[in-house]
């Protein structure tokens, strides 16, 4: 009996210790992706990434334009949004685009498109000081 009433007391304290340690007190900073830093404007340069197969390379050249889309999670809303335009101005390697904000802003992770084709971009050029 005591070894029962020993089993039942710990039970409830081995299944209420895994929740302390996954929830966290919110933060009060503003996360580093939501900062106003990583909105590019016309005029910055910026990478995109594609998956270097034939049919983007035969799609995508110098000196296109490609529509910009931001992607928002299919449960907040049910529809991409345009948000800018952006130019390939060099090709870097097998997998990535050099381009340049012609129109409106892109942020890192939005949608570059031509047709059926895709790009992603990743990262803005820094500028060297």
């Amino acid at each position: 009996m005591k070894r029962l009433s020993l089993i039942l007391l710990t039970i409830p304290l081995l299944v209420a210790s895994p929740l302390h340690a996954v929830s966290y007190p919110p933060s009060v900073q503003e996360p580093t992706y939501l900062k106003e830093e990583d909105v590019m404007t016309r005029g910055f340069k910026v990478h995109m990434f594609h998956s270097g197969t034939p049919d983007v390379t035969s799609a995508v050249k110098i000196n296109d334009v490609l529509v910009v889309y931001r992607e928002y999670p299919p449960d907040l809303w049910t529809v991409s949004k345009q948000t800018g335009k952006v130019k390939v101005i060099s090709i870097l390697g097998p997998y990535y685009f050099e381009g340049e904000v012609v129109e409106g802003f892109v942020q890192p992770g939005s949608l570059a498109l031509k047709g059926n084709v895709a790009c992603i971009i990743t990262t803005r050029l820094k500028e060297k000081r």
